[in-house]
Order: C-alpha cells, then sequence, then structure tokens
C-alpha cells in the first residue's frame, strides 16, 4: 500500500508562507496553506530580494521573473524644506549586500510570483484563520473559524509579526516584541509629488517622509516618526491610525501637507510598529515559525522579505532531508539563527540614516551623500 503523504497547514499566504508552501509540494508534502485574507497578502512598500534569497529564488524557479519586475531605482535624495536636494545615495550604497544584483520590486509583484509558481498541487483556503491549536506526539488538531476541524503532522505559522500561531503555541507577543521606537506608514500618493526613479527623503527631528516614484504612474508614500512608546492601541481602527500620522506631522513642511492629504483620502494605507521579534526557539512539538512570525528583523533594516524567503527555504531543505522532524526542526534553529541576529543588529544603524533624532544629525546625514 502507497505511503500517505505527510501534511502540513501552512498558515498565512504572503512571502514566507508561499515560499514554503512551494518548496513542501516540491518535496512531496500534502499541502495546505489558510489564510485570513481573501487572497494573498499584497500592498505594502517596496522590497528588496538579495544575498541567499536570490539563490533560493533561482531553485524555485521564479529568479527571472522577479528580475524582470525589478524597480529602475536609482537612488535616494535627501532633501530640504524648499525641495531642494542636499544630498544623494545611489542605489548599491543602499544597505546592498550584494552590489549590483540586490533586486527591489513592489511587494504585491513579489507576491504574486510566489503564489503564481505555488499553486499547482496545493490546497488554499481563503477568508479564514487558525482559532484553536493542540498538538500531541503524533499530530496537530486546529480549527478554523469557520468552523472546520482537521489534524495536520506539522503546521507552519507564516502569519506575520503579529502572528496567532505564535500566540497559541508560544505565548502572548509581549515576549517575544521588542519595539523599536518608531511606527510606520506607507500608502500611494499622486506621482507628481516624486521624481522618476528616486525615493526623495525630507526629515525634521525623529520624522521621515519619504516619496518613491517608479516608470509607471503610481508613487508609493512612507512616513515614519519616532516615540518612546509603543500606542496603548494600534487597533486596526483605520480612522485612528490615520489621526496618530496626521498628528505626528501636524506643522511639517517640504511636500508633507499634500502627504497627509493622500493619507485621508487613501484606500491603500497600511501601518504598524517598528518592531523585531526575538524568540529563544522558533519551534514547539510539530508547530514551526517561519519569516517575520519568528524573527521579524525590522522594516529599517530592508531585509524582512531576504530573511523569509530565507529561512522557508532552510527548514523546507531540512525537513526533507531529515526522517525525523525534531532533527529538522533543530537545524533550523541552529543554522538560522547567527544569520538573523547579524541582521537584526543592523535596525539602529538604519535608523540613524532614516530618522535623525537631531537637526545636526541630519545636515551631518546629507552632507554624507554625493
Amino acid at each position: 500500500m502507497e505511503k500517505l503523504k505527510k501534511s502540513v497547514l501552512i498558515s498565512g499566504a504572503s512571502i514566507a508562507g508561499l515560499t514554503m508552501a512551494y518548496w513542501l509540494n516540491y518535496y512531496g508534502y500534502k499541502v495546505t496553506v489558510v489564510e485570513i485574507g481573501l487572497k494573498p497578502r499584497r500592498g505594502g512598500a517596496p522590497i528588496d530580494v538579495r544575498g541567499e534569497a536570490l539563490d533560493c529564488a533561482h531553485r524555485m524557479g521564479v529568479l527571472d521573473a522577479i528580475k524582470k519586475a525589478k524597480l529602475p531605482t536609482e537612488g535616494l535624495k535627501f532633501m530640504n524644506a524648499e525641495n531642494g536636494v542636499e544630498g544623494i545615495m545611489l542605489v548599491d550604497e543602499i544597505c546592498a549586500l550584494s552590489p549590483g544584483e540586490d533586486i527591489e520590486l513592489r511587494r504585491e509583484e513579489l507576491v504574486d510570483i510566489l503564489y503564481q509558481n505555488a499553486r499547482e498541487g496545493i490546497n488554499y483556503i481563503f477568508d479564514t484563520r487558525i482559532i484553536a491549536l493542540e498538538q500531541d506526539d503524533e499530530k496537530v488538531n486546529i480549527t478554523l473559524r469557520d468552523g472546520t476541524t482537521a489534524f495536520y503532522d506539522y503546521v507552519i505559522g507564516a502569519d506575520g509579526i503579529h502572528s496567532g500561531v505564535r500566540k497559541m503555541v508560544f505565548g502572548e507577543e509581549d515576549q517575544f516584541a521588542f519595539f523599536l521606537n518608531f511606527y510606520f506608514a506607507v500608502f500611494t500618493v499622486d506621482p507628481g509629488l516624486g521624481e522618476k526613479n528616486f525615493a526623495l527623503l525630507y526629515n525634521t527631528p525623529n520624522t521621515m517622509a519619504t516619496i518613491h516614484l517608479y516608470n509607471k504612474n503610481f508613487a508609493d508614500a512612507v512616513l515614519a516618526f519616532r516615540t518612546p512608546n509603543p500606542a496603548s492601541q494600534v487597533c486596526r481602527d483605520i480612522a485612528l491610525e490615520k489621526q496618530l500620522f496626521l498628528n505626528a506631522f501636524e506643522g511639517i513642511g517640504w511636500k508633507v501637507p499634500q502627504l497627509l492629504e493622500s493619507l485621508k483620502n487613501s484606500e491603500d494605507f497600511y501601518l504598524d510598529q517598528g518592531y523585531q521579534i526575538k524568540m529563544p526557539s522558533w519551534t514547539k512539538g510539530r508547530v514551526a515559525l517561519i519569516g517575520d512570525a519568528a524573527y521579524a528583523p525590522g522594516f529599517a533594516t530592508g531585509m524582512g522579505s531576504t530573511l523569509a524567503i530565507q529561512g522557508a527555504t532552510l527548514l523546507a531543505d531540512e525537513m526533507a532531508k531529515n526522517g525525523d522532524y525534531n532533527n529538522a526542526f533543530r537545524a533550523y534553529n541552529e543554522i538560522l539563527r547567527p544569520i538573523v541576529e547579524q541582521l537584526q543588529a543592523i535596525a539602529y544603524p538604519n535608523l540613524s540614516l532614516m530618522l535623525p533624532e537631531t537637526e545636526e544629525k541630519i545636515i551631518e546625514r546629507n552632507k554624507a551623500g554625493r
């Protein structure tokens, strides 16, 4: 009799989850992906695929598609209040791992590429999430929001920085979330506010406004501000989230007033706190975490997507190589941890570039540009 395939439930259909789904299906697992949204998670700021993640993309057969979607970013211009250029950093000078090889693309395009590559043979369940999870030595029993119950050999949490799987299996978020003292928001704006193929960045102490314009008819704005304490609630009330930024940027010059008007009417506004996730282990029993759910490096590093692809690929490889999942999970923790710790360490230096705390630091940073 043919041996039954091992079954895996992946929570989250974004970069980490879709990468994991592709590999486990490739390795012969029976894969189901559950996603709270109506489709895979798109939107957000442009992201980078760098270093080892490029090799992973090549192995998955999607590197050419990622290269085709590469944005023609030339660099970053530091602006003053009169819209004059104070300094320039070229793209290969901005946190590049492999100058000339790193690829920046819109996050939604990467998600679409990964999803199209991970369709055949994979069961997707949208518009629901795991609400209960219990495991023993043999299986993991789950209950979905729609009342469906099922059991799997393994569950992989790829459900983001505010992971529900992590909360159910490892404990409350505040044990693992380290606030980096800033908030950021992303939304589309009038392309006329930007400069083609450049990011324009304007700072006042502890605030940042950036406009990215590419060779298409859209531009993205990214606003960020420092604060010593996280708000008592970022409660996914869109009106309150927007007001947080309207208050923080009140009275600031440059093109910020136009950006705030766009923010008020934005239908694709996305906000989050600047967090890192740090855990002593990313696995427990038959459950493993990947991507931001396990080791979010922080928005300031520019490495979240790269680490999501790299980590998912590593875990899948180890699960394919090891007959005992305990050995696979152990290897995943041991091999990836030094990489994660190295990447998380660059968050604070990068924050000094993005969000200088004084006018003197802004001037010093600007002068360091070309």
